[in-house]
């Protein structure tokens, strides 16, 4: 009788740590029938209702699939760009969180979406909230303002896109008007804020969640 009440889980993390430390603390809880991938490493097919938890690269290529539309799915990440919870979102992801959540608010979402509902963390939702009120930069204008972060100016950022320097000029002005910036400077700190675009100076996010374990912070890795 326990067992027809309890969860199937499947954890599809790309970072082993992550996965291991959230599977311990999902069996710890108990209420959880955690799956396995098959000996070719292939995830299994969750029955109803159960729930797949996973980094954002993996969850999104899931979601782009005709199996992923079926699935709930739960993200575990430190992406927490704009461009990223904007695709998420647009794919019907059913629950966001930063891997800054606690493990009880991770176990919590997993119970929520379980049950058919929404898990998006309050921070999440404000991005969403500011994305939806904002003008989307075209997937041009994204290329030009990575240019621009780093540091090339409009000769430079048209020669690199094969492109006219007024038309690079062009997206850099429209740019400026989306990102409501006064100068290059100022639309570099709003898209490093907002998240807009991936930002070469930063770790990545399997590099920051390494860095917490090997300096001893187990348990705001996790999650």
């Amino acid at each position: 009788m326990a067992c027809a009440e309890h969860i199937h889980v499947l954890i599809s993390h790309a970072n082993p740590l992550v996965a291991a430390g959230l599977e311990a603390a999902l069996r710890a809880r108990g209420g959880f029938q955690l799956l396995q991938p098959d000996a070719r490493g292939a995830d299994p097919q969750l029955p109803d209702r159960g729930v797949m938890v996973a980094d954002c690269e993996t969850g999104m290529r899931l979601m782009a699939s005709e199996r992923g539309r079926k699935s709930l799915l739960l993200i575990l990440t430190d992406d927490e760009s704009e461009i990223s919870i904007r695709r998420a979102v647009e794919l019907g992801i059913r629950g966001y969180l930063p891997l800054a959540s606690s493990v009880e608010s991770v176990i919590q979402s997993v119970r929520t979406i379980h049950r058919g509902g929404t898990a998006i963390a309050p921070i999440v939702m404000a991005k969403m909230a500011v994305s939806l009120r904002s003008r989307p930069l075209t997937r041009c204008e994204l290329e030009v303002l990575t240019l621009v972060m780093q540091g090339l100016p409009d000769k430079a950022i048209a020669r690199r896109l094969e492109r006219s320097v007024g038309t690079a000029k062009a997206h850099v002005k429209s740019i400026l008007t989306k990102l409501d910036a006064s100068s290059r400077a100022e639309a570099i700190a709003v898209a490093r804020r907002r998240g807009l675009v991936r930002d070469e100076g930063f770790m990545s996010s399997q590099e920051r969640v390494t860095s917490r374990f090997l300096h001893g912070d187990r348990a705001a890795a996790l999650v």
